[in-house]
């Protein structure tokens, strides 16, 4: 083609306007490229569907004792343990773990890893403050219901 020969020749005073000629062509080609692959497997350029489950419980998102990093000890814990699968039978994603909470307490976690970087970024004695205060909440309802023989 005789504007590929065109755009890149010479270095003279349209250089400039070249250089941005083949930046835009790019562009077009890519663009291209992805309205083909957009015909050819539409599937995956769906739109999510939309949302038919309205949860009313919420979550303060800074509260020190369950916040949004508090959630997010939960959700990395439980995609770490492996035990949970999507309908299709695989092991949920992290971000599949994190959407289920995000939609059943009305949250949002940004980057659900980014947060995980800043969940392994505490100090070790940190590291599962929620888990450990749910393991000691456990315990002393254990301890009370066993001193009340309430059973």
């Amino acid at each position: 083609m005789y504007w590929e020969h065109y755009l890149f020749m010479g270095r003279g005073e349209n250089a400039l306007k070249k250089a941005y000629l083949q930046k835009a062509l790019t562009f077009i080609d890519s663009e291209t490229r992805l309205l083909n692959l957009k015909v050819q497997y539409p599937e995956q350029f769906n739109p999510p569907a939309p949302q038919t489950f309205k949860s009313n419980l919420h979550i303060i998102p800074k509260s020190k004792g369950l916040g949004i990093i508090g959630f997010v000890e939960l959700t990395v814990s439980l995609f770490l343990l492996g035990e949970i699968y999507t309908k299709t039978g695989k092991h949920a994603s992290l971000s599949d773990i994190a959407r289920a909470f995000e939609l059943m307490f009305n949250f949002n976690f940004g980057s659900i890893y980014k947060k995980r970087i800043a969940l392994f970024d505490r100090k070790p004695c940190n590291l599962t403050r929620l888990l450990d205060s749910l393991k000691n909440l456990l315990l002393k309802e254990n301890r009370n219901k066993m001193k009340n023989n309430d059973f």
